[in-house]
Parts: C-alpha cells; sequence; structure tokens
C-alpha cells in the first residue's frame, strides 16, 4: 500500500529537469556559438561580395557610358555610301584580277578553225563575267558548231546571238555574228 505525503513541501525529485535543462542550455549556448562564427564569416564574405558588386556596378555603367558613344559615333558612318564604295572596290579587284590568258584560251578550246574574233568586251559581274563577242565565220554551219561548242563547255553559258549579218547584206566573206555569252572561269573543265 501506498502512503500518502502528508509533508507540507513535498520532496519533489527534480534532478531528471535541471539536468535535462543544464544539457539543453549548453546545447543552445553551442549552437549560438556556432551561429555567431557563422555570421560573422558569412558577413565577411558577403562585405566582399558587396565590395565586387560595386566594382562591377562601377564596370558597368563605364561599359555603358563607352558603347553610348561608340553607338554615337556608329549613328554618324555613312553606312549606305559605304556599301556602295566597298562594291566599287570589289568590282575593280575582280578587274583587275581577271585573266586575258585564261579567258583566250578558254575561247580557243570552243572555237572552230572557220572562225575568227574581232571583238571581245569583258563586263564583270558578280561571280561571273558577261562575254560580248563579235565573230566572223565560213559558214553558219561552222557558227553553230561554235555555238554548240560553247553550250557544251562548262566555262560558258547562256550564248545569246544579238545580231546576225550574212554575207549578202555586206561586203565581207561571211557570217558576222554579234552575240554575248556567260563566262564563269572556275567552272574550267579538268586539265585545261
Amino acid at each position: 500500500m501506498i502512503l500518502p505525503n502528508l509533508a507540507s513541501r513535498p520532496f519533489l525529485n527534480t534532478r531528471p529537469v535541471w539536468l535535462v535543462t543544464l544539457v539543453a542550455a549548453v546545447i543552445a549556448i553551442s549552437f549560438a556559438a556556432m551561429d555567431i562564427r557563422m555570421m560573422m564569416a558569412s558577413r565577411r564574405d558577403l562585405a566582399e561580395q558587396y565590395s565586387r558588386r560595386e566594382q562591377l556596378h562601377s564596370r558597368y555603367r563605364d561599359l555603358e557610358v563607352e558603347v553610348t558613344e561608340h553607338l554615337a559615333a556608329l549613328d554618324h558612318v555613312p553606312w549606305r555610301s559605304l556599301s556602295q564604295r566597298v562594291e566599287r572596290v570589289n568590282l575593280i579587284m575582280r578587274e583587275r584580277t581577271f585573266s586575258w590568258e585564261q579567258l583566250l584560251d578558254d575561247v580557243e578550246r570552243v572555237m572552230p578553225y572557220e572562225v575568227r574574233l574581232t571583238r571581245i568586251s569583258p563586263k564583270v559581274e558578280e561571280d561571273s563575267f558577261q562575254l560580248s563577242m563579235i565573230a566572223v565565220a565560213r559558214s553558219r554551219e561552222v557558227m553553230l558548231e561554235f555555238f554548240d561548242n560553247m553550250v557544251a563547255d562548262p566555262a560558258f553559258s547562256e550564248p545569246i546571238p544579238l545580231r546576225e549579218t550574212g554575207p549578202e547584206g555586206r561586203t565581207s566573206i561571211g557570217y558576222v555574228v554579234t552575240l554575248r555569252v556567260t563566262y564563269a572561269p572556275q567552272a574550267r573543265p579538268e586539265g585545261s
């Protein structure tokens, strides 16, 4: 049988409560110390990040001013006339690199023996040349052979006769044909 405690101040066993409170206080103090230490370290890192951010903002403002100045300078560039000048320079360079020797070799390769050229003049285009020619042939068949040879050759394309005069309309012996043909020297056949 358990007897009731009749004391005016009964004895309570509080040791476990004090022990738990003491352990909790030690844990709380150690967590607080770790938190303060981490806060100080992060504050140091944060200060470095703030200074780096300020440097980057300063650099950004400098670059923004520099880009604005460059854009203002680019607004004064005459782009349209500049592109026309570049196109003209490219055209002159293509004219200067034009090989008459290669052209004459290619024409000789397609021209029959009975055909004679009296005039040839190239006009430079973007990736080819327009050739204007005046040719004299002994017969119409020889002139047609000349056209067939140009059609078959990869360096020449689209031969178009512009004017033809027969021997009866002139004092010369033969057919005179004015023609235009597209010439692409880079399309020469292999080994020629």
